[in-house]
């Protein structure tokens, strides 16, 4: 009996389940080959057979087999269950892919909602208590945002979906400069020299760092990158250290400084600058941080008080370090007047290790 032609059956609905199980048996054992020949025809080979072409004409199925010859389109043969059940199988797995790829798309609802709330942020404006103030280069300070400051508010507004990376290998410049001291007699600051009558110099050096910060923002991400700086002195691996994380921190601020008053655009403002995290003490004198004023306990605001007590020949005040106190009081009390400047003092503790040394 030619295996391709199924014995007939009196009942059509048993003869064709008959072909659609052999079908999948042929299916499960891997015997058909079934092979795409054009947009609605196939090819199904059964082992090492010829193959057999089948193809869906309009609405009816077709098959060169002498099953289907002699049967057919009434009854449909195993070639055209093969194809059709294979068809239907590889619909279930595509309808499948795209239900879970749906699944994972975040809700347009959602994503509308979380991006009006993170523009309304945005553009509210900076709280004031959350600016610090630092000692400028020449006599005031200006105002800034600390480093975990930023990060915290970036957490706060984006949900942890943002991200900072470095974009270039670390810049580092170093040169040495003259130390300068304040000359009482001459009111100005004047080069330290030593014994013999030598520049006295020490190394300093800058730290570049490029990075580039990333937010997501409406399913889509948005990158702002800057350059970052620090300097440093001295040549030990401690002040590159530092140097290096305060450069980082600098150029994530300033990255995220791109994305308004939040993360301090506006202390870039003149006017703005020149009271940002500050404000006036009840009896009208000095203006002090906000932060110190809420944060300080009596005892550090003695301290501070202490501090600001100590005063250099160059009329700057010592700072709230307690080693620059104790160096300052060990000065005076040795020579009995206060240091000239700053760098007059860091000068003389040298001179003392120098001397200590050789004795």
């Amino acid at each position: 009996m030619n295996d391709e032609l199924i014995p007939r059956s009196g009942d059509p609905n048993a003869a064709q389940l008959e072909r659609t199980e052999r079908a999948k048996s042929a299916i499960r054992a891997g015997l058909f080959h079934i092979s795409r020949a054009g947009p609605q025809q196939w090819t199904v080979k059964n082992g090492e057979k010829l193959p057999y072409a089948v193809s869906l004409q309009g609405d009816t199925w077709v098959c060169t087999c002498m099953d289907y010859q002699q049967r057919g389109p009434q009854i449909l043969c195993k070639h055209i269950e093969g194809v059709r059940l294979s068809e239907a199988a590889q619909n279930e797995v595509l309808q499948a892919n795209y239900k879970e790829q749906q699944m994972d798309q975040p809700d347009s609802n959602n994503l509308s909602e979380r991006f009006n709330r993170i523009l309304w942020e945005l553009r509210q404006p900076l709280d004031m208590s959350r600016v610090k103030r630092r000692q400028a280069p020449g006599m005031g300070s200006v105002p800034y945002l600390e480093g975990y400051d930023v990060i915290d508010r970036a957490n706060a507004i984006f949900g942890f979906a943002w991200s900072f990376d470095l974009i270039s290998e670390p810049l580092i410049v170093r040169w040495h400069k003259k130390i300068l001291a304040w000359n009482q007699q001459e009111r100005r600051k004047v080069p330290v020299t030593d014994a013999n009558g030598n520049f006295q110099t020490e190394e300093v050096g800058l730290v570049y760092i490029t990075g580039k910060v990333t937010v997501e923002l409406d399913g889509k991400e948005y990158s702002h990158a800057d350059l970052g700086r620090c300097i440093f002195t001295g040549d030990t691996p401690e002040a590159l250290d530092m140097a290096l994380a305060g450069s980082a921190t600098d150029c994530l601020k300033r990255c995220f400084r791109q994305l308004g008053s939040q993360f301090g655009n506006d202390l870039y403002d003149k006017e703005i600058a020149q009271t940002a995290g500050m404000e006036t003490s009840r009896d009208g004198g000095s203006n002090t941080p906000v932060a110190a004023q809420s944060t300080h306990s009596p005892a550090a605001s003695q301290a501070s008080t202490n501090a600001n007590g100590r005063k250099y020949g160059d009329g700057t005040s010592v700072n709230g370090n307690v080693s620059e106190q104790e160096a300052y009081d060990t000065y005076k009390k040795a020579t009995g007047s206060a240091p000239d400047s700053k760098d007059s003092l860091r000068f003389w503790i040298a001179s003392q290790r120098t001397s200590t040394v050789a004795a």
